[in-house]
């Protein structure tokens, strides 16, 4: 039997960047723009940087390119996040955002050093991003954090963002607090009628009643099954009903399935 050699290393396709210079006047400066803005891994202290697909390294050797010469494109995750980070890390933003046939967004940034560089963010459809006026937004925060486990994205006495894996789950406004929009609600007025605050796939439901119970959380509804036990599958998960502390539903349910009763045959 042959031993495999395992120090043999596929060649890189042809065609594939391999490597890339990038021109730069003070090179930590640079690597921890790509850093904090693109995630790369650096080594100020070498000049180098990993990048998903590609390694290379930041040089004095050469002259910034501005408006001139080949573009490089980098995918981000979000529009705003990013642009912001751009801003707050020596870089310029160009513009704003344009829509490239409905499909990414494309807006142009020059780093620390002056190069013109391109971002690319996947263009998504709409996602329910929910808003609720309460009398004490830090208080709220600190109840929805402590149950549910989501980060502050903001903070403040005015208007708070929760986020989930990164993602914005809900935001908390001032019930008194007009800014530039005007009242977000009345604050004589009845409070969330109709509306429940649906929290699903909570891989840690169990959890979430143990929190619910700490808080001293009002129970609409106990944990349960949706649908009954013996009723089907669909959806097959857990549920519990809240009221939070300004008086609004909160349903929290675990993932679709977690439930699943298997069939015998």
């Amino acid at each position: 039997m042959t031993r495999p050699d395992i120090h043999r290393r596929v060649p890189p396709p042809r065609g594939q960047v391999g490597y890339l210079q990038l021109p730069a006047l003070e090179v930590a400066r640079s690597a921890a723009f790509y850093q904090a803005v693109f995630g790369w891994s650096v080594d100020p202290g070498h000049g180098s940087f990993e990048a998903p697909g590609i390694i290379g390294q930041w040089t004095t050797d050469l002259r910034p390119a501005g408006s001139a010469g080949p573009v490089l494109w980098i995918c981000a995750d979000d529009l705003w996040p990013t642009l912001q980070t751009v801003a707050d890390n020596g870089g310029t933003v160009h513009g704003r955002p344009q829509l490239d046939n409905g499909e990414r967004w494309l807006v142009e940034v020059d780093d620390p050093a002056g190069n013109r560089i391109g971002i690319v963010v996947l263009a998504r459809t709409t996602r329910s991003q929910t808003m609720i006026a309460v009398p004490d937004v830090e208080s709220s925060s600190r109840w929805y954090q402590e149950l549910l486990g989501l980060r502050s994205d903001h903070g403040g006495p005015e208007y708070e963002r929760l986020l989930a894996d990164g993602h914005l789950v809900l935001q908390l406004h001032n019930i008194r607090t007009e800014h530039h929009h005007g009242p977000v609600a009345d604050p004589g007025g009845q409070v969330g009628n109709g509306v429940l605050l649906w929290f699903g796939d909570t891989s840690d439901f169990d959890g979430v009643v143990a929190r619910a119970e700490r808080l001293k959380a009002t129970v609409v509804r106990p944990p349960h099954r949706n649908p009954p036990e013996g009723q089907g599958n669909g959806p097959g998960h857990r549920e519990i009903w809240l009221r939070d502390p300004d008086g609004y539903t909160v349903v929290v349910a675990s993932p679709d399935g977690e439930a699943y009763e298997p069939i015998n045959g």
